[in-house]
């Protein structure tokens, strides 16, 4: 069962919403509405099914420092003006992620990042509690860097996802802690996958085990020879590795110059949503409404401008 995005149109577009039981990615330039996009399907996950949300709670790993607590009562404000079925206290725990250290971490992974002369690389442990015992009690570092049987089911991830039944966990974003310790060059490439092979490699077990929804938002690729980056559509930062974890992807760019003339008064905030890639389905693009104080919405008049 999907989870509704509170947008009719959208929500035909992604054939419900977005699913549960696989993992889904937001890209796009940034400060162009990723994380209101996140926040709205949030707060729709926790409204009962028969508002198009599960029932069920949240988690949100905040990694760009936005939500501060006055700025998460404002967002949640909103919407709750608009669903009015939304109860007082929120339920979605948001934690402010340090950086991918800690982003890794809650997922069971410790990363190692070695600083080379020309060359950024990384290392992935994926230690057990027993593993991490043993190291300890002989005063040594944890040397397992092989994935065992168990090291998921006893990450932080995993065992919150038993005690809560998170119906979706957003990674908000997944480019800004990578791009911290591993800057762009193609020297950098190896580190980089490292990071984003191991992260990524943990979404599907998760969400297949909880039958929960994964939301990750990612920028959008400099790279030149990417179609469409003249215009301001390219594909998801990260390459291959995004491609291969990641089977539901949603571009978002800003609208067409004669979208926004068509709608004055709300041109500035109109918004392209593509849906990128979605097994079975071919590339499709629809112009929406990121309304103030509102969220996403259709387009006044109900319509899809060409």
């Amino acid at each position: 069962m999907p989870i509704s995005t509170g947008c009719r149109s959208l929500d035909n577009l992604l054939l419900g919403g977005f699913p549960t039981g696989a993992p889904s990615l937001v890209f796009g330039i940034p400060n162009l509405g990723k994380t209101w996009l996140c926040f709205q399907v949030a707060c729709m996950c926790t409204r009962k099914p028969s508002f198009g949300g599960l029932g069920r709670p949240v988690l949100y790993l905040d990694t760009e420092s936005f939500f501060t607590p006055d700025v998460f009562d404002r967002f949640y404000g909103y919407y709750r003006k608009r669903w009015t079925d939304l109860p007082a206290k929120a339920d979605i725990d948001m934690i402010r992620i340090k950086d991918i250290f800690d982003l890794g971490e809650k997922f069971g992974i410790q990363y190692t990042i070695v600083q080379e002369e020309k060359r950024v690389s990384a290392l992935a442990k994926f230690p057990t509690s027993r593993q991490t015992q043993l190291a300890k009690g002989k005063g040594e570092e944890v040397k397992e860097t092989q994935q065992s049987s168990d090291w998921l089911e006893e990450s932080e991830i995993w065992k919150s996802m038993k005690t809560r039944n998170y119906g979706l966990i957003v990674i908000d974003s997944i480019t800004v802690p990578i791009k911290s310790v591993v800057p762009k060059g193609t020297q950098h490439l190896p580190g980089r996958g490292t990071l984003l092979a191991s992260l990524l490699g943990t979404l599907y077990p998760i969400a297949i085990h909880f039958n929960a929804a994964i939301l990750v938002t990612d920028h959008i690729t400099r790279n030149p020879m990417s179609p469409g980056y003249i215009v301001g559509m390219g594909d998801p930062w990260g390459g291959q590795d995004v491609t291969y974890y990641i089977k539901y992807q949603v571009g978002l760019y800003h609208a067409l110059k004669a979208e926004k003339e068509k709608y004055t008064t709300d041109g500035p905030r109109l918004r392209r949503i593509e849906r990128h890639r979605f097994p079975g389905l071919e590339a499709e693009l629809l112009t929406i409404l990121l309304a103030h104080d509102y969220g996403y919405t259709d387009l006044p008049s109900g319509s899809r401008p060409a």
